[in-house]
């Protein structure tokens, strides 16, 4: 059941911290999760949604990328996330954080979930 009040502020972003934003367009926000106690990635590809059972922060997930070695990195998008025809998924290994990051965010008009 949808939140009653869609466009209060939501309190994922009061918990980060302003320099944890990386991008925010006003509908996708690129977030960093590093040294974020119990992360699991490096960051996230936000979709902000109406607030629900299954978004009660008023975000939704679309992707994650994370760092595995020193000139290793992985953006990648969620299983159930689908991306618009002739556009390439950004599931792969990138040599920076910042091919991995641009790669991420430039995928996100192309999504739907």
């Amino acid at each position: 059941m949808p939140d009653s009040h869609p466009h209060r502020p939501s309190p994922l972003l009061a918990i980060l911290p302003r320099q944890n934003i990386i991008q925010d367009d006003g509908v996708h926000v690129l977030v960093s999760t590093k040294e974020v106690e119990g992360a699991r990635s490096d960051g996230m590809l936000l979709r902000r949604c109406e607030f629900s059972l299954s978004a009660p922060f008023g975000y939704v997930c679309l992707g994650h990328f994370r760092q595995f070695s020193e000139n290793c990195w992985q953006a990648s998008l969620g299983s159930l996330v689908v991306v618009a025809e002739g556009c390439v998924r950004p599931d792969r290994l990138y040599p920076t954080e910042l091919d991995a990051l641009v790669s991420l965010w430039s995928s996100r008009r192309q999504l739907s979930v």
